[in-house]
């Protein structure tokens, strides 16, 4: 008999016919997802996919059911396809087939890419002061923010109902860091008393298709090195990133979150040329007191609880610190006002813009060295990670 379904493991499951299923999960952030096939409830192959191995043949047979199933994964596109035929016999009588038809699961995270690469650049900071960072994931991640559902992660149909119902769909890639976790996993991120809490740093890159957008994310119209921000995008991505993408995704309730889902009344500054980082050029800018929730548990009696709010909490809030209960603060989930300093620039291609964000938080309470810590390290990124996603330089 095979083994039952691993408990740990959160599955989407998909029903083929005659109690046999297809399962899918990710059990952790890299580029990688794992597809099992199920009979009643137990798993009878499990398969691991990525960008470099991304099609499989699954055959196997039982007393009374044969399966055979071609797989292929597009990481990049967040999609499982198949093409498959599973047969049954009764207890008298010849094989027959039940099933020959193609399978289409559709999942969020997907892999994602930045300045035309899909390898990870990490901006890293080791300060006496501020401590460490940590990276969240080890692959670029992509979200779609449209209006299809997906599974694993129902993230970007979120993002798109509540703060981009008037834009056209768009794609979300993401680097991000926080503030190292202690030696039992507790995070800084979810750490009240620490300087890093509900701060992040590194490097986004949206991708919208000119089938759909007439100018770049981010931009108020596409006129290279001599273009404006468009400061109301760049609010709501901030908004959406920290709300959903991140906490939501970490389990925050969506009671707790929605007095948030809004643009709030920021301070914005783009300062008038173009900067020159390594090679390129990079429009720099700064947006003040957005207010975001945070993803803080409280172990207080009576205080709000993390939910589970997709099929891999657990594994996000690994990547960003468990739980940092502690003893001054009995409420949970309180908000913080942040303070960002951002590099931004766009490219193009026959398809699409790519607007390329790097940029560091903070509390606007804190001091300005540790954002300048942040920014020093996310230039050496654009320095040695995207020489060439910035303007071109006269």
């Amino acid at each position: 008999m095979p083994p039952p379904a691993s408990p740990e493991l959160d599955y989407h499951k998909l029903p083929l016919g005659h109690g046999v299923e297809l399962w899918c999960t990710m059990d952790c952030l890299d580029d990688s997802v794992l597809v099992a096939f199920a009979w009643r409830n137990r798993i009878l192959k499990q398969l691991r996919f990525n960008r470099e191995d991304d099609q499989k043949t699954v055959r196997f047979v039982l007393p009374f059911l044969r399966v055979e199933f071609g797989l292929w994964i597009d990481v990049f596109a967040g999609e499982i396809r198949g093409e498959g035929r599973i047969a049954v016999r009764p207890l008298v009588g010849k094989w027959h087939s039940v099933l020959d038809r193609s399978v289409l699961v559709r999942f969020d995270p997907a892999v994602g890419e930045i300045g035309g690469s899909v390898e990870v650049v990490e901006p890293t900071v080791d300060d006496p002061d501020y401590g460490r960072s940590q990276l969240c994931t080890p692959a670029i991640l992509r979200l779609h923010v449209d209006d299809g559902e997906r599974e694993i992660s129902d993230a970007g149909r979120l993002v798109k109902r509540k703060l981009f119902q008037d834009h056209p769909p768009f794609v979300f890639n993401t680097v991000a860091c926080v503030g190292a976790a202690d030696a039992c996993g507790r995070g800084a991120y979810p750490n009240p008393n620490s300087i890093w809490f509900n701060v992040f740093f590194g490097c986004y890159q949206i991708d919208a298709r000119k089938s759909d957008w007439k100018r770049p994310f981010g931009y108020e119209a596409a006129r290279g090195a001599a273009s404006r921000i468009c400061f109301d995008d760049v609010a709501r991505l901030g908004e959406a990133d920290w709300n959903v993408f991140s906490n939501w995704m970490y389990g925050v309730p969506l009671e707790q979150i929605e007095p948030y889902l809004g643009v709030d009344p920021v301070d914005t500054y783009q300062k008038p040329a173009p900067e020159q980082i390594g090679s390129t050029l990079w429009h720099t800018a700064t947006i003040e007191k957005a207010r975001c929730v945070s993803t803080y548990e409280s172990d207080a009696p009576g205080a709000v609880q993390l939910m589970t709010n997709t099929k891999i909490d657990f594994v996000w809030r690994r990547a960003f610190g468990l739980p940092n209960p502690q003893a001054n603060s009995p409420d949970s989930f309180v908000p913080t006002t942040l303070k960002a300093e951002l590099h931004m620039a766009y490219a193009e291609d026959d398809d699409a813009y790519h607007t390329v964000i790097c940029g560091g938080t903070a509390q606007v309470s804190a001091k300005p060295e540790f954002l300048a810590v942040q920014m020093a390290a996310v230039r050496s990124v654009i320095e040695t990670g995207y020489p060439d996603a910035g303007f071109p330089a006269a």
